[in-house]
């Protein structure tokens, strides 16, 4: 987004809230301008006019707060909880044999709850009951826990973005691949301690002694 969009948003926000009187206009824009870089300003001007339409607080939004309408507006659709279990639970019925096969299928963010295929094999392997209620709870609370995280992960810059992402991959390669990962190898010093001189001479004098 352009500085001149930047200075349009703040005279929209100015205009709508009345009560909303930058100390610093300029030093308020180069901020915004700076925080809201990475957005285009049609996507920003959509987020300020959802938060303006919903709002009933009558308090000017933050940063984070139009951010947060315009990854709700932008960010691709995401099966729900249960939609996301249905997924996996089709899987697991063909999880033993064809683990790899199925997880494969699966959508990114549900595969990043599931965690690896070796895990959808351990759940396919439980009885019926177990898997409706154990295995079933245990998912569900991981799928909350990476869908909270992605779309957090979604608000922040860039190069964060792009650093996690490589993390994750190379996280995601030594789960699947864990032989490929080599231990450190590791040495063992083995330290001698010398003989006393006294005592090799009295063992010199019993060798000679037997040969006698």
């Amino acid at each position: 987004m352009k500085r001149e969009e930047t200075v349009n948003i703040i005279r929209i926000i100015v205009n709508s809230y009345p009560n909303y009187r930058p100390a610093d206009m300029s030093d308020t824009v180069d901020v915004w301008h700076m925080m809201l870089s990475e957005y285009t300003a049609e996507q920003i001007l959509a987020a300020l006019k959802a938060y303006i339409l919903s709002d009933t607080s009558g308090f000017a939004p933050s940063i984070g707060q139009l951010v947060d309408k315009a990854q709700k507006l932008n960010a691709p659709e995401e099966p729900n909880e249960m939609e996301a279990w249905e997924l996996v639970s089709r899987a697991l019925r063909n999880g033993y044999y064809g683990a790899a096969k199925e997880f494969e299928k699966l959508p990114p963010i549900v595969q990043r709850a599931v965690v690896s295929p070796s895990q959808l094999r351990n759940w396919s392997q439980a009885d019926m009951e177990s898997i409706e209620s154990v295995v079933q709870s245990n998912f569900l609370r991981n799928y909350r826990i990476v869908l909270n995280r992605a779309k957090e992960v979604a608000k922040m810059p860039a190069e964060i973005r792009r650093e996690l992402a490589n993390n994750a991959v190379k996280l995601t390669d030594r789960q699947r691949h864990p032989q490929t990962v080599k231990e450190p190898e590791v040495r063992i010093e083995r330290k001698t301690i010398p003989m006393p001189s006294g005592y090799m001479e009295l063992l010199k004098k019993e060798l000679s002694a037997g040969r006698e």
